[in-house]
């Protein structure tokens, strides 16, 4: 996720330090597709979804607080989201008997919630990053993913297993893309003799 609010231009030693933990996106990308996937192939009770999306949100946030801003923004940002992640996983643990309404409606604030942080990361760092685009593209569909499950919490528990996992593999899928991204990035920037990604 890019920062909103702070512009930052990469040079080269900065660069290098980002690339240096580009296995961190890579791991998290892959853990989110493979979640996705299982979300979206087994038959979920209520409580078993709220247990799944509480594991992989503590889990995500984990990951996302040790990777280091793509957009060299600083750690802030990331502790920040990451520590939101975990915080909102610990909320689905600590309520056990969570009903659907409660379920689809955690799940989807933080897709919409997520998605409008995408969008306004993507375009506050569209003079600086490369791939600006994909983050307000993903940030629209969270958006729209996040207010088709507001917008009818109580429609269905197929629906919330339907949104968690498109948006899990939507999120892994945009962590994968850009930690090759950052692992090449040194060399991105030495391509563009600049300091733009």
């Amino acid at each position: 996720m890019l920062s909103p609010w702070t512009r930052v231009r990469v040079d080269r030693a900065a660069a290098e330090e980002l690339s240096t933990q580009w296995w961190l996106l890579l791991i998290s990308g892959i853990l989110a597709v493979v979640v996705g996937v299982v979300i979206l192939s087994i038959n979920w009770t209520v409580e078993d979804l709220a247990l799944v999306a509480a594991i992989f949100l503590i889990v995500n946030g984990g990951f996302r607080m040790l990777t280091p801003a793509v957009d060299n923004t600083g750690r802030g940002w990331t502790l920040a989201i990451g520590g939101a992640e975990v915080l909102l996983g610990i909320a689905f643990v600590a309520w056990p008997s969570a009903s659907l309404l409660t379920v689809a409606i955690f799940i989807g604030a933080w897709v919409l919630v997520h998605g409008v942080f995408d969008v306004a990361g993507g375009i506050a760092s569209r003079h600086d990053v490369k791939f600006w685009w994909l983050f307000v593209t993903v940030g629209v569909v969270e958006i729209a993913l996040g207010i088709a499950l507001l917008d009818r919490p109580a429609l269905s528990l197929a629906l919330a297993i339907a949104v968690a996992g498109v948006w899990a593999i939507i999120i892994g899928s945009l962590e994968i893309f850009v930690a090759f991204e950052v692992k090449h990035l040194p060399d991105t920037l030495d391509k563009l003799g600049a300091s733009r990604l």
